[in-house]
């Protein structure tokens, strides 16, 4: 419970600024709240940006220094115990794949409730519930 430390732990400062503006962003520029919020609002707001790269330089020589810092992130060694390091989105993107290739795995009991739910509306067949 309570905010997120920044990094380095209760000894560290980097992304303290970073947090706080997302809490600001997220939370309070919502009116969704911050940080453990005694009166039960949400408290899960959501804040998103969008930026237009040409209007701050050009659009090809960013993507190719992104990619490059997607190479430089990837070749850091890893922290002991890791295989390799990951950028933010790395997990999902393969999770997406993977699934796109394999399908999304659903629990027996949940393919049962559907399957359920499907013979009520008749529609199992449909849908492929009827096995």
């Amino acid at each position: 419970m309570g905010a997120l430390l920044p990094l380095g732990g209760t000894e560290g400062y980097k992304g303290y600024g970073l947090g706080t503006m997302v809490e600001i962003f997220a939370g309070l520029l919502t009116g969704l709240g911050y940080g453990v919020e005694p009166t039960g609002r949400h408290n899960d707001g959501c804040f998103m940006a969008v930026f237009k790269v040409s209007a701050f330089r050009d659009l090809e020589v960013f993507k190719t220094e992104v990619t490059e810092f997607a190479h430089y992130l990837k070749s850091t060694p890893p922290a002991e115990g890791f295989s390799e390091v990951l950028y933010p989105g790395e997990i999902e993107h393969r999770k997406e794949r993977e699934r796109g290739e394999n399908g999304i795995p659903v629990e027996d009991s949940t393919w049962a409730a559907l399957g359920k739910l499907a013979a009520g509306y008749g529609v199992e067949v449909e849908f492929g519930l009827d096995s």
